[in-house]
């Protein structure tokens, strides 16, 4: 039996969290390309990192550093166990400022490993035997996490999943489903778990309720890829008890390619725990200085791997700002360290006319409405010929037929002191889950070429 250290006293996770340390240091000052060189290149020698203590002394990187050299990240394995040598798959993570996507390497030792996080994962979700899992994250050109670790994460709690591939990855692939068609799936084999990026799940409870697909099984809604705000959330948990069973809830997920996993909620609004504390280690850190910052402060999240034989980071800026606790989940009793609070990207607000707002707020705005199904916020220019003329801010909605709309824009530039324009847009106009299962709530075209 593999210990779940998620259970273990914090005592025993930092004595094996200690012990996944060092051995990776071992690693990464002989084997690492890329730490190897940063190391001799900084003066830093193995003895002078004795424990997590000394963590600090390694530089903080960024995605954009990773992405400039992938290959570099990837540990050389001659002579270390045949598992450690047999490259299993590769997965991609979002490129940088539109480059191409990162791979992510994994070898079979790695993917052992995986496959125990995501179990850990299912049962901190409260996974149970009878479930049946809709992978509704869609098959792309650059294989990437979501949709390829939801099937293994199925397979290693013995539950059956469904995959009804939505999305269209290439001209030359042809099986790619509708979303009438993944509602479906989903309502024919009487799936139990909604499994998929957020906005693309909402969508799909939409049009369950639109057609009144039979979704009486479906019990549960794990989401990621996106912010779930507590109106996203109320939201989405309302929609799923009209479609689907009266208690059913959403359990969101903290994620990155560079986990393979999330973190994740035990109930809402628990916090999002590390379901495998053995192989990932977190901090959070000022954003400017990089010192830590104690637990419960807000600040930017940064992972190092402990236990990986593929590709290999340490102390890897997240991008996000997040708080940790290491405190007992009061809701399931685990040990592991959880984040707290909504974590958000560190790029999120932004400036139009001179003010820094928070899109956030305006989305949150627009759920609460609940007359409004679907909606984006457009920053432009009043001239697209011209780059200097006046930004433009506007709001796009596709609103319920009897959804009251005057005040809406005031409501909007009390809340954030902008006032949109507001423009009636048709639904498929907004977000085409047929092209993108991901919405984009945010369009800044003032860069746009």
């Amino acid at each position: 039996m593999i210990t779940d250290f998620t259970f273990e006293n914090r005592k025993s996770i930092n004595a094996i969290q200690e012990q996944n340390f060092k051995a990776i240091l071992d690693l990464c000052f002989e084997r690492h390309p890329y730490y190897r060189e940063c190391f001799s290149n900084i003066g830093l020698k193995r003895s002078d990192i004795r424990s997590l203590a000394d963590i600090y002394l390694i530089p903080i990187i960024s995605k954009k550093e990773y992405a400039a050299n992938p290959e570099a990240f990837t540990l050389e394995t001659d002579g270390l166990a045949n598992e450690a040598n047999v490259k299993w798959d590769v997965m991609h993570t979002t490129g940088t400022s539109g480059g191409k996507p990162t791979p992510f390497v994994s070898t079979a030792y790695d993917f052992y490993s995986i496959l125990t996080a995501n179990r850990r994962a299912l049962e901190i979700r409260k996974i149970q035997e009878t479930d049946l899992i809709a992978n509704l994250c869609p098959m792309t050109l650059y294989p990437y996490g979501a949709y390829h670790r939801t099937i293994a994460a199925a397979n290693v709690v013995k539950v059956p999943v469904i995959s009804p591939l939505p999305g269209r990855p290439s001209d030359f692939f042809h099986w790619s489903a509708s979303l009438d068609e993944v509602v479906s799936a989903i309502a024919r084999s009487r799936a139990t778990i909604l499994w998929g990026v957020t906005s693309y799940v909402r969508r799909i409870l939409m049009r369950a309720e639109e057609i009144s697909a039979d979704f009486s099984s479906v019990r549960l809604a794990f989401v990621t890829g996106e912010s779930v705000s507590i109106e996203m959330r109320r939201d989405i948990t309302e929609r799923l008890q009209r479609v689907g069973k009266n208690d059913a809830w959403l359990s969101n997920s903290y994620a990155a390619t560079e986990m393979q996993v999330g973190a994740v909620e035990c109930m809402p609004e628990s916090g999002y725990h590390n379901p495998a504390p053995e192989q990932f280690y977190f901090e959070i850190v000022d954003p400017e200085s990089h010192e830590s910052l104690s637990y419960g402060k807000r600040g930017l999240s940064v992972l190092t791997h402990l236990d990986r034989r593929g590709t290999v980071l340490l102390r890897y800026a997240m991008g996000d700002y997040a708080a940790l606790s290491i405190d007992q989940c009061p809701s399931c009793g685990r040990w592991t360290d959880r984040f707290v609070g909504i974590p958000s990207r560190a790029d999120d607000l932004i400036k139009v006319k001179g003010m820094l707002i928070n899109p956030e707020v305006v989305i949150d705005l627009m759920l609460a409405n609940g007359a409004i199904n679907e909606f984006q916020i457009i920053v432009d220019k009043e001239n697209s010929e011209d780059m200097l003329s006046s930004d433009r801010f506007r709001l796009l909605i596709d609103p319920s037929p009897d959804a009251d709309l005057r005040g809406l824009a005031e409501t909007v530039r009390k809340a954030i002191g902008l006032r949109p324009i507001i423009e009636i847009t048709p639904r498929h106009k907004i977000f085409d889950p047929e092209k993108s299962l991901k919405a984009k709530r945010l369009l800044d075209l003032r860069n746009a070429p």
